[in-house]
């Protein structure tokens, strides 16, 4: 299994989304993965370890907060960002209960995108020191 380092996990069942949010971190300098869907990231996540994971709220199948929790057994220090058009019908609360770490709304402008991903990597590193801390 490879280490996190600065690696991202964009989840999203829009082509266009996964492109465009893909061009935006490479423009950033982050090695980014992309999955179609839950059960995709799900068996990503299961090789591969990733600071970051952004995933859209509303998929087929399986749905964002769904992957969120399986993706907490998976890979506890992961830092998780919820990605949706319909942020304003769900409250803050209600995605951290379900496990997000916070949130990002659809469109996302890229000085956003950059100061999340610079909060969520830090935050990353933490949840790391203290795990290897943790007997």
């Amino acid at each position: 299994m490879t280490t996190p380092s600065r690696r991202i996990l964009f989840v999203d069942d829009e082509g266009i989304q996964r492109d465009t949010i893909k061009k935006m971190l490479i423009m950033l300098g982050y090695d980014v993965q992309l999955a179609k869907d839950a059960n995709e990231a799900l068996e990503i996540s299961r090789k591969e370890k990733f600071s970051l994971i952004i995933t859209d709220l509303m998929m087929p199948e399986i749905g964002g907060a769904q992957l969120c929790q399986q993706i907490r057994e998976i890979n506890e220090t992961a830092v998780i960002y919820a990605f949706s058009g319909y942020l304003s019908e769900l409250d803050s609360d209600q995605l951290k209960d379900v496990g997000f770490d916070g949130h990002l709304c659809k469109p996302v402008k890229i000085e956003v995108l950059k100061h999340a991903i610079e909060g969520a990597f830090e935050k990353n590193v933490q949840r790391q020191g203290r795990a290897a801390d943790t007997p």
